[in-house]
C-alpha cells in the first residue's frame, strides 16, 4: 500500500516536472511510476499528432552513488512504430542524470 501511494506521488511531481520539458514537443497527459516493478508508461498528445501516443518502459535501473545517479532504460516500447525506433536508438542503454529526489521516487540506486 505504501509503495502505491509513494508512486503515485513521485508519478504525480515526475509528470509536473517533464511536463515543462516537453512541452515544445506536446503535451504528457499521464505519468506512472511502478517503482517496485521499475516500469514507467506516459501518455503524451504529440503537437500536430491527432491521437495520443503511449510509451511503456518495460524495465529501467538507477545507477550511480549520491550526488551523481542516472536512470538507465533498458527496455521500450511506443504506439508509433518511428518512436519506438527513435527511443531505441537514442534512449535505451544511455544514462540520463537524475536529480537525487527523483532517484528516492523511482526506486533508488541498484546495489
Amino acid at each position: 500500500m505504501f509503495g502505491s501511494i509513494k508512486d503515485s506521488l513521485a508519478s504525480g511531481a515526475a509528470k509536473a516536472l517533464l511536463a515543462g520539458r516537453i512541452e515544445r514537443y506536446g503535451r504528457l497527459l499521464d505519468l506512472r511510476i511502478r517503482s517496485r516493478e521499475k516500469t514507467l508508461s506516459a501518455v503524451i498528445q504529440l503537437a500536430g499528432e491527432s491521437e495520443e501516443v503511449r510509451i511503456e518502459v518495460g524495465r529501467y535501473r538507477v545507477t550511480g552513488a549520491s550526488g551523481s545517479f542516472a536512470l538507465v532504460i533498458e527496455e521500450v516500447a511506443a504506439s508509433r512504430e518511428w518512436l519506438q525506433l527513435l527511443l531505441e536508438d537514442f534512449l535505451v542503454g544511455k544514462p540520463l542524470p537524475l536529480p537525487n529526489l527523483a532517484t528516492l521516487a523511482l526506486g533508488g540506486p541498484e546495489s
